[in-house]
């Protein structure tokens, strides 16, 4: 295409890690497409977004490095490139709409028989406002040779079957915004609760359990498919079984169609509610004995785990009509086509969503366990999951664990270290370059309810029995599965905690922000790993020993810098809320973490950018929060300044809303504590 227009200084633009160069490929005009890409010089303000609106551009998604994916019906693009806060403007090309992992497969493949002839379930995202999908599908069906009658219509997408030297043919139709393969997920496969939740400070703590919280898990099935039949240490524990992957199975019993042959989802709901019983191997018990657990089976008729097709709907049920606040989920999709990560998608913008509309819903998601796959192929690379890469749940990882497994039949004994990272854990970061896992717990040797399903006999797995239960096993499993579930109990402690301080509904990213704030970063260990550190309950709770305080109740007078949360309204863009922490007398080991959690609308790249900000009040010094202490963070939604030593003069804590989307505003949750930061090998449990 010609180059008109083009700017001498124009930059070269990625989308789903696709990358064009302006100076090679930049469109004369748009007359081919409703659909362009705006890079503009810094962040609009409203009057710029006003102008644009008068040219009938319409911004649907901010793309990252100032890159704006835009309808625009009309072919000249002349008028928008004139504006002088514009750098450019293409069209959205087809080549975006292939991720780079399907486009490095194709080149592999070309000339083989499997890109001729093998075909891969893949889903065809449309652009916001295309609505007739029969229309699209024919369309599809006719250009690319693609069976109509096989196509499945959901909202927002098309799920079909074609070769891999097709997708160039699919993608051809201006109404596609990407494709994307089809995940099939996977389930990724008690010491543990003593170390999350070390002794209190204060007494009273240990009496919070989990009462009045509801938690849904997500996961295979559930002991013999009976609340009320079940396993002892799940007696009275879980309060509705809804089938799911099993539901339209008219050959299924309405037991059969919630039950747990694999036993996954029976161990994940004791290391939550799990009553605390004596075995052979101690005492065994859940991390939240006081709640209750509303589970849906996940597992299909061929004991797979079966393909979500909305997160936003599986997750609704049990959020609207048994008020689940905390969602447990230890599933999510291994590596993808060709054993790569999988970048962001429909299923992470789900959940973003998800949490967006419903800010009192935490989502905790198993980082997986797919680094030995890595490392088979000589790399230890990032391969969080898809799911796993949403921005607003919470990301978990595995530690090791003080849980020590002897096997008397070879007489070797099996730990783990709890400073140390499971090695099967995925390792961060994401595809975008964002900052997961989140944190980590202990996953590994954890002791749990065994399902007591006939098939589920074939797991031979280190066991413990109990004499009051002689038939009744618990078992080990190891991985992101089982930290998982463990922090959901810790949340739902933190929200029962919160709740009994005047905080009837906390929103979840305040329950974020005390997890990760009240992490300990594992030493010697990188973030790519454990994320922000392995959760401390008591490092947690130290942070409420009061209701969060409301933003705009701050008074002059200079707030407590111990350990206290904050809950700030909606910023809109250019906002700041700015607030002096009090210096205190401290030693000169201890430092100051603050952490700042908010939820961002969907998308690949952040949308709504908050930034927080430190300053002495004496030196002027200024950390960010974020990777980098001197750059504003502009991949996360979460961000944490750690200060060490602490400053023993007063601090201001600046969180400022440097970019907010179209006709958005973003609210956010802060938590900040003092004290000695940790240093390994004390945990002092065996």
């Amino acid at each position: 295409m010609s180059n008109t227009g083009l700017p001498v200084d124009a930059e070269i633009i990625e989308v789903n890690g696709q990358v064009i160069d302006p100076s090679e490929h930049y469109a004369q005009d748009a007359k081919n497409t409703n659909h362009i890409i705006v890079t503009v010089k810094d962040v609009l303000n409203d009057d710029q977004k006003a102008e644009l609106s008068k040219l009938q551009v319409e911004l649907l998604e901010d793309l990252g490095n100032h890159n704006l994916l835009c309808r625009y019906r009309r072919p000249n693009l002349q008028p928008i490139r004139g504006l002088d806060f514009i750098k450019q403007v293409d069209v959205y090309r087809n080549l975006f709409k292939i991720p780079d992992v399907l486009l490095d497969l194709i080149q592999e493949l070309k000339g083989t028989p499997e890109s001729a002839t093998a075909a891969f379930p893949i889903d065809v995202m449309v652009h916001q406002g295309v609505e007739d999908l029969e229309a699209l599908a024919d369309q599809i069906s006719k250009t690319a040779e693609v069976d109509r009658s096989r196509m499945e219509l959901m909202p927002g997408k098309i799920r079909l079957e074609a070769s891999l030297g097709k997708l160039r043919t699919i993608a051809g139709d201006d109404r596609i915004r990407v494709i994307e393969e089809v995940v099939t997920p996977v389930l990724f496969d008690d010491q543990a609760k003593r170390i999350v939740l070390a002794s209190s400070p204060d007494p009273k703590i240990s009496e919070f359990r989990g009462k009045g919280q509801t938690i849904a898990v997500f996961d295979s099935g559930f002991d013999l498919g009976s609340v009320d039949e079940c396993h002892p240490a799940l007696i009275g524990q879980v309060q509705k079984l809804i089938p799911v992957g099993r539901a339209k199975d008219q050959s299924k019993t309405e037991v059969q169609k919630v039950d747990d042959p694999k036993g996954h989802g029976t161990h994940v709901c004791g290391v939550i509610v799990g009553k605390e019983i004596d075995t052979s191997q101690g005492s065994v018990g859940g991390v939240a004995q006081d709640a209750r657990v509303v589970l849906s089976s996940l597992e299909d008729s061929n004991e797979d785990v079966m393909a979500v097709d909305s997160i936003g709907e599986l997750f609704k049920e049990p959020y609207v009509k048994y008020d689940a606040r905390i969602h447990s989920n230890s599933w999510g999709d291994g590596l993808g086509i060709g054993k790569r990560q999988r970048p962001y998608g429909t299923a992470a913008a789900g959940i973003d969503d998800f949490v967006r509309t419903n800010p009192d819903a935490l989502v905790c998601f198993s980082a997986g366990n797919n680094n030995l796959s890595m490392i088979q192929q000589g790399t230890q690379n990032r391969c969080v999951g898809s799911q796993a890469a949403a921005k607003n749940c919470l990301t978990v990882g595995a530690s090791g664990s003080t849980r020590i497994i002897f096997d008397s039949k070879n007489g070797k004994s099996d730990r783990l270290d709890p400073d140390q990272i499971y090695p099967g854990g995925s390792r961060g970061p994401t595809a975008e370059n964002r900052v997961k896992p989140d944190v980590v717990a202990l996953g590994y040797n954890i002791f749990s309810a065994h399902s007591r399903h006939p098939r589920s006999a074939n797991n031979s797995a280190a066991e413990a029995t109990s004499e009051a239960y002689p038939k009744t096993l618990w078992k080990v499993r190891t991985g992101t599965s089982q930290a998982t579930p463990l922090v959901s109990g810790c949340a739902a402690i933190l929200r029962q905690i919160l709740q009994s301080k005047g905080s009837q509904s906390p929103p979840a990213a305040l329950l974020k922000a005390l997890i990760v704030n009240g992490a300990d970063q594992l030493p010697n260990i990188d973030i790519a790993a454990q994320g922000f550190g392995r959760v401390n309950m008591q490092s947690s709770i130290a942070m409420i020993q009061s209701s969060p305080i409301i933003a705009s109740e701050i008074s002059a007078s200079p707030l407590p810098s111990l350990g206290s949360t904050l809950i700030r309204s909606p910023l809109k863009q250019g906002e700041k809320l700015e607030f002096t922490l009090a210096p205190e007398k401290l030693s000169d080991d201890a430092e100051l973490k603050i952490t700042m959690v908010y939820n961002d609308l969907p998308g690949r790249a952040i949308q709504n950018n908050l930034n927080l900000a430190v300053l002495d009040g004496a030196t002027g010094v200024t950390r960010q929060g974020g990777i980098s202490e001197d750059k504003i963070d502009l991949q996360n939604n979460i961000e944490q300044v750690v200060w060490f030593p602490a400053p023993k003069s007063p601090v201001i804590v600046r969180v400022t809303a440097q970019k907010i989307f179209d006709k958005s505003e973003q609210d956010f949750a802060l938590a900040w504590s003092i004290s000695a930061p940790y240093k390994g090998g004390n945990i002092g449990v065996v």
